[in-house]
């Protein structure tokens, strides 16, 4: 798999150390730009190649800020051609999700964090939570949910850039309902991507609760079909 990287500002000695980290982690280095910057240092962007395993370690080493300036990732790769699929997420998926996570965060809005990876290890564990795939199998969106009391918590649901405009979201949540389980979600009061408006596009209700944002809720419907 593919991700890249990025810093905002480094010297040239710590991206050459930084270099030699990625490639002393299993990561092959696929292209490189650098820009100078007025005053000194330059701004770095890395696309890295590796196994999954390899990827991961990077990565955590970005989220921790222990990769020399490196403090900026997402996808390495572009969206294939052809049909998506929709499948249950499973182990092993979480850094091609982390990837989407960390792309989409800013407008949530959030950030990785040290634990994020594991938060998403969590909700696949559930066995609630959904992927989009591509027809290179890359994930390019996420459903990520729990479950309790009989109603599905949907935390997030983020797709790549790369990947928008193919009704990906409203596919996602629909996997969701298949359950028939009621399903709930927040949106928090700074969204960034008009959540609140989609949600009601998917025929979420808002219900009251005490915190700030916005909390919503889909039940299926008991009304008859109108068959006239």
């Amino acid at each position: 798999m593919r991700v890249m990287l990025h810093a905002a500002k480094i010297t040239l000695e710590s991206l050459e150390t930084a270099k030699a980290t990625i490639k002393g982690r299993g990561g092959e280095i696929v292209y490189h730009r650098q820009d100078s910057l007025t005053g000194g240092g330059v701004i770095a962007h890395l696309i890295i190649e590796g196994e999954r395993t390899a990827i991961g370690g990077i990565l955590h080493l970005v989220i921790v800020e222990q990769l020399d300036g490196f403090t900026q990732f997402g996808p390495g790769d572009t969206m294939a051609t052809g049909n998506l699929a929709y499948r249950v997420a499973v182990p092993n998926d979480e850094v091609g999700i982390l990837l989407v996570f960390a792309e989409a965060a800013p407008e949530v809005p959030t950030r990785v964090y040290p634990d994020t990876l594991g938060t998403i290890e969590g909700l696949i564990a559930t066995g609630q939570s959904w992927v989009a795939v591509d027809a290179n199998d890359q994930i390019v969106g996420h459903a990520l949910a729990s479950k309790y009391d009989n109603t599905i918590l949907l935390t997030y649901l983020g797709v790549s850039k790369t990947a928008r405009d193919q009704h990906i979201s409203t596919a996602l949540v629909s996997k969701l309902k298949e359950s028939g389980a009621p399903i709930v979600t927040d949106v928090r009061p700074d969204n960034k991507s008009s959540m609140v408006e989609r949600f009601a596009g998917f025929d979420f209700v808002e219900i009251p609760h005490e915190f700030a944002g916005t909390k919503l809720r889909w039940e299926k419907s008991t009304k008859p079909e109108d068959k006239n």
